[in-house]
C-alpha cells in the first residue's frame, strides 16, 4: 500500500501538468492577437490583404477575415481555426496546411497603417514555405 499512494501521486501530477498545458499556451496568456491581423469581418468586408514574399520575390497575396475565413492567390479561399496560439490551420477543397511561428506588427501612424507578418507555412499539399507580408491596405 505505502509503494501505491507515492504512485497515485505521481501520476495525479502527471494529469494536472498535462492538461493546464492544452492548447499550448499553458498558464501563460496568449501574447499575440491574431484578430489584429485581419483583413475584415469576411471577404465581402475586405479592407487590405498581405503581400508575402520570399526572397524579394512575392509568393502569394494573404487575407484573413474575422469570420475564420481566408483567401490566398495561389490556393483560393479556405477556412481555418485556432488550435494554438499563433498556429493556424487552414483547409480548402485542395487540402490542409498549417502556418506556424506567427508574428507580427502593427502601427496606426495618422491616416496609415503599417503591418508585417510572418510565418512558417507546414503542408504536404501546397509545400513547405517560410514568408514575410507586407500590409496592402486598400
Amino acid at each position: 500500500m505505502k509503494k501505491i499512494i507515492p504512485a497515485l501521486f505521481v501520476l495525479c501530477l502527471f494529469f494536472v501538468l498535462a492538461l493546464g498545458n492544452m492548447g499550448g499556451c499553458g498558464d501563460n496568456p496568449c501574447d499575440f492577437s491574431l484578430n489584429a491581423f485581419f483583413n475584415g469581418t469576411s471577404i465581402d468586408d475586405q479592407t487590405s490583404e498581405w503581400d508575402c514574399k520570399r526572397g524579394g520575390e512575392t509568393v502569394f497575396t494573404l487575407a484573413l477575415f474575422g469570420d475564420l475565413t481566408g483567401i490566398r492567390s495561389d490556393i483560393g479561399e479556405f477556412v481555418f481555426d485556432r488550435p494554438k496560439c499563433r498556429v493556424i490551420e487552414f483547409e480548402n477543397e485542395a487540402g490542409t496546411g498549417k502556418l506556424k511561428q506567427i508574428e507580427g506588427t502593427i502601427v496606426s501612424q495618422g491616416d496609415n497603417t503599417i503591418g508585417s507578418l510572418g510565418f512558417k507555412q507546414v503542408s504536404d499539399d501546397f509545400g513547405d514555405t517560410e514568408v514575410g507580408c507586407e500590409l496592402v491596405e486598400f
